[in-house]
């Protein structure tokens, strides 16, 4: 278990940190996820020159999208499995000792890898993120567009909700300009 001030660093900082990355002009998340529309609808760009700075403006989006979603899969302790690609537990690596999973926070389980078929849905699009972006493959991966990514967000989100954030709302934590430190000394 993480120290009640880390706790509340990745309750109030890391976590919401990733799922506004994720959800970034994400049209496609069912906005009853985190209580609003969560996306921003996309400008029009009135030249070429803004055409193009939005186009690299939208590949760092969804770049940043693969990372944090696979990242968020990771967090609530699923991944593929490499020889047959079923979902297996992403657990915390022993020999380093610093990766955390939802499990070092007070009232986080892993994702019950028991209810099979949501199980493998984030475990494929666990895959197809890490091959998407964490390294160049040539492999057939599950293409990761937006109806993906928000399907991935949907589950991993009311995972989140019903466990770590259960009697808080974990979308007043990601849809808000307030820094982190506003909620950092309070108790979860």
């Amino acid at each position: 278990m993480l120290s009640q001030d880390d706790q509340n660093r990745w309750m109030f900082d890391h976590i919401p940190y990733r799922v506004r990355v994720a959800i970034s002009r994400l049209n496609d998340l069912d906005d009853s996820i985190l209580g609003v529309k969560a996306f921003i609808k996309e400008p029009v760009p009135e030249s070429q020159e803004q055409a193009v700075y939005r186009r690299c403006e939208t590949d760092a989006i969804w770049e940043g999208r693969l990372t944090a979603i696979r990242w968020l899969i990771e967090f609530v302790g699923v991944k593929q499995r490499r020889k047959d690609g079923k979902a297996i537990r992403c657990d915390v690596d022993q020999k380093e000792g610093s990766d955390v999973r939802i499990t070092h926070i007070q009232g986080g389980i892993f994702f019950d890898l028991t209810k099979e078929a949501e199980a493998q849905r984030l475990a494929n699009i666990w895959k197809g993120c890490t091959q998407a972006s964490s390294h160049a493959t040539n492999a057939n991966h599950l293409p990761v567009d937006d109806k993906t990514a928000a399907e991935a967000l949907k589950i991993v989100l009311r995972h989140l909700q019903e466990t770590i954030y259960a009697g808080k709302n974990l979308g007043d934590y990601v849809l808000t300009t307030d820094p982190p430190e506003k909620w950092l000394g309070q108790p979860r």
